[in-house]
């Protein structure tokens, strides 16, 4: 479930924002964890053909290495969600590597040219189909919290 993906950058922020002692001894299982799930969702994405995450995949540990993520049917469609980006910038502010930037930068340039429309950025039916087709609809998280995450992950850090 794309969803899931939120659960890499409430990590990243427990590792920002935590007191010391409760950390302690949990920081580097804590770190590998949330780099794994991390790399685990972005590839939701740049494993499409559209770039675009679907809702939901499969993975597969006994898939050949060059396919370990299979879309469903009933998962194709993409909604735009947030949470990858979200997890992106909480990444990149802890960690301050340029692979959370590149990753974000991939999914930005996805979201222009395969959900872009005249008016706003449409759900798209099928992430594995291009050119994509539309689902004339866009939710009101994909201005309020996917673009701002992509902002945020580009923006200097006095922004906030």
């Amino acid at each position: 479930e794309h969803l899931g993906c939120v659960v890499p950058g409430l990590i990243a922020l427990a590792l920002l924002t935590l007191p010391e002692d409760d950390l302690q001894g949990h920081q580097a299982d804590w770190m590998a964890l949330a780099e794994g799930l991390t790399a685990s969702c972005v590839e939701m994405w740049i494993s499409t053909e559209s770039g675009l995450a679907p809702e939901h995949v499969h993975h597969s540990a006994e898939a050949a290495s060059h396919d370990p993520v299979q879309v469903p049917e009933d998962g194709r469609h993409s909604l735009l969600r947030p949470e990858t980006a979200e997890t992106l910038y909480y990444m990149f502010r802890l960690t301050g590597k340029d692979t959370y930037r590149h990753w974000g930068e991939r999914l930005f340039r996805a979201l222009q040219v395969h959900s872009r429309t005249p008016a706003a950025f449409s759900s798209v039916v099928d992430v594995d189909r291009v050119p994509t087709v539309k689902a004339d609809s866009m939710h009101s998280f994909v201005l309020a919290e996917t673009f701002k995450y992509l902002y945020l992950l580009f923006a200097p850090s006095s922004t906030l």
